[in-house]
């Protein structure tokens, strides 16, 4: 089964006395990496929140944000009243010496630095881990079902890449037996066209000439190999475990034997179709580096 390594997912989940949004969005990775954005207080469930995410997605980097709410804020408010005393002590002295108003409304003491300080209670975690993981697990569902969606998108894409090859490496199957026979009929031409029919042409010797090229130009057991892997690209996609790697390293191999081909086979023909080889595969490796 093909799965894409991009895609998205959000879920809600409320609780007693909270709500949480999830939302995960993936994007190619060589490897698995969750990163993780989640209210400090909640920090002790990161572990379980990977986990979690890790039993859905195989392959691929995850950017998991979670926020959360709660009816009744947990905060704590505290005075610093000693602070307050002086400083309406020092506003009086003020007054006093250049002969200002120096009254002070409470709100303007509450305003100044350090009065007042805002302190959030510690929360217990594991009050809340049962709907966060709920949310992640839903959101996870979610990001996985897009990526399946978008796999089989690129598995029509591929495979029908790869037939476009195949019916190639065919046409290149029958090419093959010509290149032979027209670098011998080249070398003739140009001997002949050379000497101007005076000398005897010693065609034993040429012929090995023409055998030992045509040796040399054999691409008969690339064609064999590049069947042998299209085969494979078909069977791999079936696979239900993450696949990116294999197909990845097929197509390395897929490369090695067509450059081999445009190296060995001294033929317009088979140059063209290398060429047309050469760009379907390039278009296949771009598709294969999104599949998990």
């Amino acid at each position: 089964m093909v799965h894409s390594m991009t895609g998205y997912g959000r879920a809600e989940k409320k609780g007693e006395g909270v709500s949480f949004t999830v939302e995960m969005r993936s994007v190619n990775h060589r490897f698995s990496e969750v990163a993780i954005r989640m209210p400090r207080e909640l920090t002790a469930l990161e572990d379980a929140v990977r986990k979690k995410v890790l039993s859905y997605v195989r392959r691929g980097r995850v950017d998991v944000f979670i926020t959360m709410e709660t009816e009744v804020s947990p905060s704590s408010l505290t005075v610093n009243w000693e602070l307050a005393r002086q400083y309406k002590e020092a506003a009086e002295k003020m007054g006093k010496m250049f002969d200002l108003d120096h009254q002070m409304s409470a709100r303007e003491l509450l305003l100044l630095p350090d009065v007042v300080e805002v302190g959030k209670e510690a929360v217990d975690s594991e009050t809340y881990r049962e709907p966060m993981l709920v949310a992640v697990e839903e959101a996870a569902a979610m990001l996985v079902a897009m990526r399946r969606k978008e796999g089989q998108a690129l598995r029509e894409d591929i495979l029908g890449r790869i037939n476009v090859m195949k019916r190639l490496v065919e046409e290149l199957a029958v090419l093959a037996p010509k290149v032979a026979e027209a670098y011998r009929e080249r070398i003739f031409a140009r001997i002949e066209e050379y000497i101007q029919g005076r000398y005897d042409i010693d065609e034993s010797r040429l012929l090995h000439e023409v055998a030992v090229f045509a040796e040399r130009a054999d691409i008969s057991e690339e064609i064999t190999r590049l069947r042998s892997h299209f085969s494979q690209f078909g069977q791999i996609a079936d696979e239900t475990e993450a696949i990116g790697r294999k197909l990845d390293f097929l197509v390395q191999e897929c490369h090695r034997e067509i450059n081999t081909i445009g190296a060995k086979a001294n033929h317009l023909e088979i140059s063209q179709k290398v060429v047309i080889l050469k760009a379907e595969l390039e278009k296949v490796k771009e598709q294969v580096q999104n599949i998990e």
